[in-house]
């Protein structure tokens, strides 16, 4: 009965949003086998209270009844609501159903008087079907049976955490999950309105913008009073023409720690990024943005910082309207992201959905996994044949995976701590990667990024908000790198967007800085707090304790930060 619902309503939701047209077999059945998960996921969670029931009714048979009846009567009503509501929510605002709606509900009833009147009928035709259909064959089916076992109870019970998780993998199932198309109409048709719903609104304040200012100038004054660096280093990269290459590589969990180049031998783990780092230009002073794999990617393909314990990454809707690297190729590029990994991981699928070609972990071909996916060794190898044998000019982005706990790298044992040897594991993919390229005819109008997603707390364990945790390697190397360099500027790994932007003669579509234009400040965000670190000054903001964890030695440049990027990001 509920995917029975659910179909029907991605149906109208194309209808409304496509038009009819659009409502052809193949479009119907994409979306339908895309969003599958997230309706089993959905029908999980609304069978856990008949579920329940089942048992109950052996107790308090009347009672228990007259719950169930009223528990289908009211999940129906209010499915039925917002599903009639999602596909005009989208039409009107680009978004799927929440409450963002009552903020148009002010004066003159702005936001209602602004639908036009064949929404108001067709929205409630849907509702009064509906309703009717429910009335006719649904609420029957709310009828608990007279008898039930505890093990029939437990099974059912079983089966429905499963739905509710989306299968049994160590990645539970989220809104990404469902994109599977360049046309953003079809993804959101692909997802549950009900999921999508109940996940935006549970998760509203968890996800707030952030606001330490009444004024929005008041931000912009104080932002305005940094001293950005005067260097220029951008000579040092041959200009761009539209037949270079440009690479990504993202380095899961590499500190600056383990990189002997950037803090010396004591926790060094990496001989082949110490030499590329000497082949190229080396930053020392970089930067992650956060302290977890979805808000370093997100800084990283779209320049915007999520902000302590939020996941921006749980907003495809307003991501999808923001500039991405992924966006500022032409179609003589092909765009790719590789992972070894399950790309519904903390909905991080939604950062590539502009690359021409996504490969995760069922698309390679391997024996080597952990619970994670997909060793870099095949990854990496994989990543590389297709970089070196394709004709067209690429943008490639490869996001490592082997130095994410459990650390268990196949075959390979060159440190004690398992953290380090799982680096210096990855360290090796890597050499042999850039050396494969190196000898390629490519590797002449290249340009290749090798950074890390974030830092951690390994191998000393050190405080939690501490910069020496976001510390990260970054580095430029290729052939179009005319001179080899150490800049020790600070920069942020927020920059690279910018950076790739203006390589392309594209400066303005980011609002940061190219790393090769530094600003010499950055900017992070730990679990409980944000961070500013400046040339002479660093300082950590404690939103638990609602104030600074040391004594604030410049002006609060991390909260003017943080706000404005939100407003960016939310439309405020």
């Amino acid at each position: 009965m509920w995917l029975g619902l659910f179909g029907l309503t991605k149906a109208y939701f194309i209808g409304v949003n496509l038009g009819i047209d659009a409502l052809f077999l193949s479009n119907f059945i994409q979306v339908w086998k895309s969003g599958i998960l997230l309706d089993l996921s959905m029908v999980g969670y609304l069978s856990i209270i008949p579920i329940l029931g089942i048992f109950c009714n052996k107790i308090l048979p009347v009672i228990t009844h007259k719950v169930v009846q009223f528990y289908g009567w009211f999940t129906w009503l209010f499915l039925v609501i917002v599903m009639a509501s999602d596909a005009y929510f989208y039409y009107y605002w680009g978004q799927k159903t929440n409450l963002g709606f009552t903020q148009f509900l002010g004066e003159e009833n702005a936001g209602l008087f602004s639908l036009e009147t064949p929404t108001f009928v067709v929205t409630f035709l849907f509702i009064l079907l509906g309703i009717y259909g429910f009335s006719r064959r649904g609420a029957n089916l709310f009828h608990l049976p007279e008898k039930g076992s505890v093990w029939t109870v437990t099974a059912l019970l079983i089966i429905s955490f499963v739905m509710i998780r989306g299968g049994v993998s160590n990645v539970p199932i989220n809104i990404s999950s469902a994109y599977f198309s360049k046309n953003n109409a079809l993804n959101n048709a692909a997802v549950n309105p009900a999921w999508s719903f109940l996940a935006t609104e549970l998760e509203r304040d968890k996800h707030a913008p952030l606001k330490f200012f009444e004024q929005k100038e008041q931000a912009e004054n104080i932002l305005s009073q940094i001293n950005c660096s005067k260097d220029d280093y951008t000579s040092l990269l041959e200009p761009y023409d539209s037949n270079t290459n440009l690479i990504l590589i993202v380095l899961e969990s590499f500190s600056a720690k383990v990189v002997g180049s950037v803090s010396g031998e004591k926790f060094g783990s990496t001989p082949h990024l110490d030499l590329i780092s000497g082949q190229g230009i080396s930053f020392s002073n970089a930067y992650a943005s956060s302290f977890r794999s979805d808000k370093g990617l997100l800084a990283l393909t779209t320049g915007f910082p999520s902000g302590a314990r939020q996941t921006l990454t749980n907003f495809p809707t307003e991501l999808s309207a923001k500039p991405s690297v992924f966006k500022l190729f032409s179609k003589d590029y092909w765009t790719s992201f590789y992972y070894g990994g399950n790309l519904d991981f903390a909905n991080i699928k939604v950062l590539f959905s502009d690359a021409d070609e996504l490969k995760s972990g069922d698309d390679f071909v391997s024996s080597k996994r952990n619970t994670w996916g997909v060793h870099d060794e095949d990854v990496f190898q994989t990543f590389g044949n297709d970089f070196i044998t394709r004709k067209k000019p690429q943008f490639s982005m490869l996001f490592s995976l082997s130095s994410h706990e459990p650390f268990d790298v196949p075959n390979y044992q060159n440190r004690e701590d398992p953290y380090l040897n799982s680096i210096s594991y990855t360290d090796s993919c890597l050499g042999l990667l850039i050396n494969r390229i190196k000898e390629s005819d490519k590797w002449s109008n290249t340009l290749i990024m090798i950074t890390a997603d974030h830092g951690v707390r390994r191998p000393d364990n050190a405080p939690i908000y501490s910069d020496i945790n976001f510390k990260i390697p970054l580095i430029l190397t290729g052939g179009v790198v005319r001179q080899d360099t150490v800049i020790r500027e600070i920069v942020s790994q927020s920059d690279l967007p910018s950076t790739v932007a203006s390589y392309l003669n594209k400066p303005f579509v980011f609002s940061q800085q190219s790393v090769l234009q530094p600003s010499n400040i950055a900017f992070y965000s730990y679990h409980n707090g944000i961070a500013t670190v400046a040339p002479d000054c660093i300082q950590f903001y404690d939103f638990d304790q609602k104030k600074y964890l040391t004594d604030s030695c410049t002006l609060p440049f991390e909260k003017a930060f943080f706000q404005l990027a939100n407003e960016d990001f939310f439309g405020r």
